[in-house]
């Protein structure tokens, strides 16, 4: 039974390093898009801040491995996705597109595996 607490904590462990640098990697190509590759008309700081805010706002609870706040991060990565993909099928050439839907996938994903894992051995902790 310990043996296979230690199992479904380390897939945890390292799943949940996959989602922080997934998160990393899609704040930063929003920030290199908007900034950078693709910069709006407008001021670019209220612009970025309306991007990463609803990002941002999980966080905290991420940071703490809280699982409502990996759900939550899970719903608000929806419109991340539709975003990419916009981008994409109007833009198909240039990377931010690609970037942006290929880094939520791969947040979405980790985060989904983080919760299914760490819930998974929570249980298996509170069951000894």
């Amino acid at each position: 039974m310990s043996q296979r607490v230690e199992e479904v904590q380390k897939k945890a462990s390292n799943v949940y390093r996959i989602c922080l640098v997934s998160y990393g990697a899609l704040v930063l190509s929003l920030l290199a898009e908007t900034w950078w590759l693709n910069p709006p008309p407008g001021s670019i700081t209220s612009i970025s801040l309306l991007q990463l805010l609803p990002l941002l706002l999980p966080l905290p609870g991420l940071l703490n491995r809280e699982l409502r706040a990996a759900a939550w991060l899970c719903f608000i990565l929806c419109f991340y996705f539709i975003s990419g993909v916009l981008d994409l099928w109007f833009r198909p050439n240039q990377p931010q597109g690609w970037l942006i839907t290929a880094f939520s996938v791969s947040l979405f994903i980790s985060s989904m595996l983080f919760i299914r894992w760490q819930a998974r051995a929570r249980r298996c902790l509170t069951q000894r």
